[in-house]
């Protein structure tokens, strides 16, 4: 049967979802985004890891509608940080739409999903040997294979979708696209008996993805627009998308070592052929693509934090090897701070330690280049798959943000020090309540171990929201007071713990206070209450205030 000749234009047609600053959604097209980019709050779709997918499409596009501006790249990011257009009389800071739009044109060829010799982001003709189609659930990543029943679309159809959803799970799949056995493809000469076997998960689902988010979508493009490497030199002349290649094959590329960010946003980790009946696409064909390794990129993958791995490192023979830090799907991503923000600015040699966040690197220096606002409020938003089944399969997606100015990644450290160690704060008074819950479990006659991690999410949990708003509040003055923000910090921690604690002690009720023998020594509530007080007084020393007797001991 022939398949219906059909045409959805990425440029013209809306498929891209956002939402605009009074809060509505809209659909819109390439063209469209880049246009009113000012007037969006942010990119939405079926998955958080959908948006942060089209996020670095559009940032690829963005790249290259820049590449020929010269000069310093501070000050060539400045000016489009300042750009402005006047519309209706009215003065806007937009984005270079007539460099956007001009780009565009000249490769507006690529941009249709179902061209007959380049649909964009596909193959065209791509087949298997016995002409194999595959089902949708191949493509939507919120429809587990084997699961059904475990679906964001509460048991709706996906025999079917509209062109504009397909275009966002291709974008998707060559992103985030498990791991696992895959069709093989006629041409592919890795394919064996039929079938392409696993290369290891899309570029993209191998990172723990981080961005920085302004007010607006433009801000956000904008604030991850980085246009130098971490050795401060501007990226290749060779770093190009795709659509500016000719086509791929079946087969691997020849040589598929990354030249740039444009190149590993806009990586080919599958060969793909969407199938449709000429009104919606009905099925797939997806393969294996260009395979890559995940260490030693950070030079040119700016939106992950990269993490040393000392044994690779000796396994490669001494040579270092980076590799991309993901997300702890259990674990919020105020807790995780340290591990993005501690290395930012940090001149010594990589070797040994890890890497923060290009991005991040590349905003610290726009500050100390004045020009971006120290005071100017981001959102760090960091998104992630966690895959299980040898990677075979998408088990979780993290999604978490948290709200800061940018002064915290200058190179300036307070108040970086500052944000780091409430978190050690933090995590030291959580293992406090979390000790105060085992030695009463302890007391009552229990396992300590369940009682441990249960106040262990119940103190993380509470401190949260307090943590979130001490750090928003945080920013750079003429003559800042470190010591009483880490003093209000200490109040804060006390204010959400002791109570907490308070509670575990009156759970325990008559057996705690009765107690019993464990480990040698006597145990009750009254014993495991000191012991917790003692503790949060040596952790939180501004928040107990102490008197001291004439030899110096505390009364």
């Amino acid at each position: 049967m022939t398949t219906p000749t059909v045409d959805f234009d990425l440029l013209t047609q809306p498929w891209i979802r956002a939402i605009d600053r009074d809060g509505r959604p809209r659909t819109l097209s390439l063209r469209e985004v880049f246009r009113y980019a000012h007037e969006l709050s942010r990119l939405t779709g079926e998955v958080p890891t959908q948006s942060f997918a089209i996020l670095r499409l559009l940032l690829a596009i963005l790249h290259r509608s820049v590449t020929n501006r010269t000069g310093i790249t501070a000050a060539i990011w400045g000016d489009l940080w300042r750009t402005q257009t006047t519309v209706s009389g009215e003065t806007r800071t937009t984005l270079p739409f007539e460099e956007i739009d001009r780009y565009l044109t000249d490769n507006a060829d690529r941009f249709s999903l179902f061209d007959t010799d380049k649909p964009f982001f596909q193959v065209a003709g791509l087949r298997s040997e016995n002409n194999t189609v595959s089902a949708l659930d191949k493509l939507i990543a919120d429809v587990p294979n084997g699961e059904k029943y475990f679906t964001t679309r509460a048991g709706a159809s996906v025999e079917r979708i509209d062109f504009a959803e397909a275009a966002r799970w291709l974008v998707h799949v060559h992103a985030f696209d498990p791991s696992g056995i895959k069709t093989g493809a006629v041409g592919d000469n890795r394919v064996k008996k039929g079938k392409g076997y696993p290369i290891g998960v899309a570029w993209t689902g191998g990172l723990g993805g981080v961005f920085l988010e302004g007010a607006t979508l433009r801000e956000t493009l904008l604030l991850n627009l980085v246009l130098r490497d971490m050795n401060a030199e501007r990226f290749s002349s060779d770093d190009v998308p795709p659509w500016e290649r000719d086509p791929d094959g079946a087969a691997a590329r020849a040589n598929t070592a990354p030249t740039g960010p444009v190149d590993l946003c806009t990586w080919q980790s599958r060969r793909v052929r969407l199938v449709h009946d000429g009104a919606q696409v009905t099925g797939v064909v997806l393969c294996n693509g260009d395979a890559l390794e995940p260490f030693n990129q950070q030079r040119i993958e700016p939106m992950t934090g990269w993490r040393f791995s000392e044994q690779q490192t000796k396994k490669a023979g001494g040579e270092a090897r980076h590799y991309p830090m993901t997300h702890e799907p259990e674990r919020a991503l105020w807790r995780g701070l340290t591990s993005l923000i501690g290395e930012v600015a940090n001149p010594t040699g990589t070797r040994g330690r890890a890497i923060a966040p290009g991005v991040l690197e590349w905003l610290s220096y726009l500050v100390d280049e004045d020009e971006l606002d120290p005071a100017h409020p981001v959102r760090l938003h960091a998104t992630g798959v966690h895959y299980i089944n040898n990677q075979s399969v998408i088990g979780d997606i993290f999604d978490d943000t948290i709200g800061f100015r940018v002064a915290l990644l200058s190179a300036e450290p307070e108040l970086r020090t500052l944000a780091v160690n409430a978190v050690q704060v933090a995590d030291n008074a959580v293992y406090a309540l979390a000790t105060l819950a085992g030695n009463l479990a302890t007391a009552v006659g229990g396992e300590p171990e369940g009682a441990l991690s249960r106040a262990k999410e119940r103190g993380y949990f509470a401190l949260d929201g307090p943590y979130r708003r001490w750090l928003a509040a945080l920013k750079p003055a003429a003559a800042p007071d470190y010591d009483e923000y880490d003093a209000r910090w200490a109040r804060l921690v006390r204010t959400v713990i002791e109570p907490i604690g308070a509670d575990l002690i009156a759970s325990a009720a008559l057996p705690g206070w009765v107690g019993r023998e464990a480990r040698g020594h006597y145990i009750d509530s009254s014993q495991a209450a000191r012991w917790f007080r003692r503790r949060l007084e040596q952790l939180l020393p501004a928040a107990y205030p102490r008197r001291t007797d004439e030899g110096g001991s505390a009364a």
